[in-house]
């Protein structure tokens, strides 16, 4: 059995569908942890159903954690609980195979140990009153989820393998320079977060929310991006491309990658191509390294392989100046 792990859905699933058509062949015992705003609670009841039909399809168990664009699935009468690999969940008799879990509970991966901690502040919280899209009261933890946080991580004297939370701790938090009034984003969650963060003895700490994909050292920011749970490299990359159509870039080729060259981006598979499904590849106008006289055009060069002369630039000013 396998574990996979991924950020936000929002009711696309397009990632996901790619992952088992072409990456990877999952069985009923594999996971798939989807960390908040899956887009299954969100809708009403129809279009809610029409999502839901789409993952019961997948072989596999999905477990959901609770983001703030969605009802929590206690307050809708259909939701069951039952316990799951040592921790309690929420379902539905019609998808058993599509769980939400309850925050505050410990969850067995063959060995390891994650506890779940769902729930985020809307930042967008203003336009949702001023367009009539859906908003959750209680988007965010409470006293008494805060107290079960805490009470389970007692329990286990603060040693945990893996959180699985929606946003994250103050210290993971991503730039946001592009929110407006930032100075009234509720920043309660994660100033909490960062509490617990202190005190837990953890090995990686997965978020979403931010709609990125950022590798800290003890902590994981997903969103396109798809991992097996503790590791660190991606079992699938495709959606949207890090770099532009004419941006000058730096990348490596060639047999195990021997091979540098630079060039223009010229075209961008931005899911991939046959062959290629775990990443965004590009096609890139440029020379090789050893021969500067012979400019021709790379296909399909992968995303992991590649830098922005940008990028290198500010990275080698920095390294000068430090």
């Amino acid at each position: 059995m396998a574990y996979y792990i991924t950020g936000d859905c929002h009711a696309h699933f397009e990632k996901l569908i790619w992952l088992a058509r072409f990456n990877k062949k999952l069985g009923k015992e594999d996971v798939i942890i989807l960390l908040g705003d899956v887009g299954l609670n969100y809708f009403g009841a129809d279009k809610d159903r029409e999502n839901k039909k789409i993952l019961a399809d997948f072989p596999n168990y999905f477990l959901c954690v609770h983001g703030n664009h969605e009802e929590r699935p206690y307050h809708i009468q259909t939701y069951r609980t039952q316990i799951w690999r040592g921790g309690e969940v929420y379902y539905e008799p019609e998808y058993p195979n599509i769980v939400f879990a309850k925050d505050g509970e410990i969850y067995d991966f063959d060995g390891k140990k994650a506890i779940a901690i769902g729930g985020a502040y809307s930042q967008d919280k203003e336009y949702r009153f001023l367009t009539g899209l859906p908003w959750f009261p209680d988007e965010q933890p409470n006293d008494e989820v805060k107290s079960r946080v805490e009470n389970k991580l007692n329990e286990v004297d603060w040693k945990i393998d893996y959180v699985f939370s929606h946003t994250c701790p103050l210290v993971y938090r991503p730039s946001q320079e592009s929110v407006i009034n930032f100075e009234k984003i509720d920043l309660s969650t994660e100033e909490w977060m960062d509490e617990i963060a202190k005190k837990l003895d953890y090995s990686q700490w997965y978020f979403g929310h931010y709609h990125d994909n950022i590798q800290y050292m003890d902590a994981q920011l997903l969103y396109e991006e798809i991992k097996e749970l503790g590791e660190p490299d991606s079992v699938q990359k495709v959606g949207r491309p890090r770099y532009r159509v004419g941006e000058t870039v730096y990348f490596t080729y060639g047999k195990e990658d021997a091979r540098e060259g630079y060039g223009t981006v010229e075209w961008i598979d931005d899911y991939g191509t046959l062959g290629q499904e775990k990443e965004v590849s590009y096609d890139i106008v440029g020379i090789p390294c050893e021969l500067p006289g012979e400019k021709t055009l790379f296909k399909h060069i992968r995303e992991s392989k590649i830098q922005s002369i940008d990028e290198m630039e500010i990275v080698k000013i920095e390294r000068e100046e430090g």
